[in-house]
Parts: structure tokens; sequence; C-alpha cells
């Protein structure tokens, strides 16, 4: 079960990447009437749409990550909003999708939130760079609210903390939980899950301080946590940078 429950927050963050095509508007009004007409592209599963708005690389890999994600959240909803834009002219968007689906006996509810940074040419997305993502998948009747206070991106070497935090107390009930840092490769694979040791935990939540890599590059860390209502797994990746001016978009 808690390979099924698993596998569907792990592929999301591979298929999540989302933005918006524009051609050359530079006002919010025009992006934002955008944004929501590639809300309405991803919601009413209008694949051929995305290669009018990708390039033709982005889309083809789009396309085939979406069918394979509404195999497991075929009533999934996106919402999509333009945040800013950016010195550079680039775009910063927020994602959010959010699913349901009933398996083995067990309701699983999805959420998973993105910060994209997008640059368009000729009126299509040619690069993509993701500024923030994070996934929530619950299993259970009781949805228990969850908070991720993990940084999007550190400097490198440096030492941060990851807490994961049930919001609600679950009085004498006794919890257990796990976090290990996966690569793409076992994102991939779908295999990160095999590796987590679950524990008793004496607290309302997973609390690690963890270090940077003495080198820019990513990290993705997967947590699991196993209470009486059902199971809460969580990825969260994170940006490992040089320099402070790259701490924000």
């Amino acid at each position: 079960m808690v390979k099924k429950s698993l596998k569907p927050i792990l592929t999301s963050g591979l298929f999540i990447l989302l933005s918006f095509c524009s051609g050359n508007f530079s006002q919010a009004r025009d992006i934002v009437v955008l944004t929501q007409g590639l809300e309405k592209t991803f919601n009413t599963n209008n694949k051929s749409e995305l290669f009018n708005l990708f390039s033709e690389e982005i889309a083809r890999g789009l396309r085939q990550e979406y069918d394979a994600f509404l195999k497991d959240f075929p009533n999934a909803t996106w919402n999509i909003k333009f945040l800013k834009e950016l010195p550079d002219q680039r775009k910063l968007l927020e994602i959010i999708v959010q699913g349901t689906k009933d398996g083995n006996g067990q309701n699983y509810n999805l959420i998973s939130k993105q910060q994209i940074v997008v640059s368009i040419s000729n009126g299509k997305v040619v690069k993509k760079e993701t500024f923030s993502d994070y996934s929530i998948l619950k299993s259970g009747n009781k949805m228990l609210n969850v908070t991720v206070q993990i940084p999007d991106r550190v400097l490198t070497g440096s030492i941060y903390d990851i807490d994961i935090i049930l919001e609600e107390p679950l009085e004498d009930s006794i919890i257990a939980g796990g976090l290990i840092a996966i690569n793409d490769s076992k994102l991939r694979t779908n295999n990160s899950h095999k590796d987590i040791e679950l524990i008793q935990l004496g607290s309302g939540g997973i609390f690690k301080s963890a270090r940077a890599p003495l080198n820019p590059g990513e990290q993705r860390w997967a947590a699991l946590i196993a209470h009486p209502e059902g199971l809460i797994s969580v990825t969260k990746k994170i940006k490992i940078v040089s320099s402070s001016s790259e701490l924000r978009p």
C-alpha cells in the first residue's frame, strides 16, 4: 500500500513542470488572461493545445507526463497564477494541482504547489526553471493538516531545517515517520519509498537539520508519516546555490 500511495506524489514532481505562453505582452492583464487560458487547456484535457503553448520538445514531454498523471488522478484540477515579471523579463508563476482518488479501500488526496520561472520566445515557452516545488499526498478519511517548512533555496554548505508539522494533535496516538534524501534516478523509478525507515516520533511531526552539498545543484527529500488515520507522504525539492543573489527569483 505504501508503494502505491507514494507513486503519484513521486512522479507528479516530474510532471507538474507547467508554465504559460504569451506573445510579447507587457501588461499584467494580458498575462492573467493567458494563465486563465492555460488553466482551461489542462483542466479540459486539451492536449493538442500544448504544442501551441510550448516548444515542441517541452510539449512532447509534457503530453506524456500529463497522460501518466491523469491515470492516477483523473479528476485533477489546475490553478495557475501569474506572480510577477522579473528584471530579465522572465515570468514567475504559481501552480497548484489538486486531485483525489480511491484505491485499495483508501481515499487519497494530493496537493502539489510550485513556483515556475519561464522564458518565452516567438510566443512559446522555450525554457523553464522550477523555483520551488513540494507535494503532499494523504490517505484516509480524516484529512489531517500538515505544514511543510523547508526552504526553497539554500547556499552551498549551509545548514538548514526540515520541519514537517502535523497541525492537529493526535492526543495519545502513536505516530511513526521517516525522511530520506532522494536523487533523480530514484524519483523516476519510484524506488525511494523502500529506503524510508519508519521510527516512532516523539512529537507532532518530523524535525531535522541538514547540511547542503558543497557544490550547486538540487536536493530532494521524501518523507512519510504513518498515523492511526492513514499515511502522509511529502516530497520537496531544494535548489542549492552558490550566491545569495540566487536565493530569490
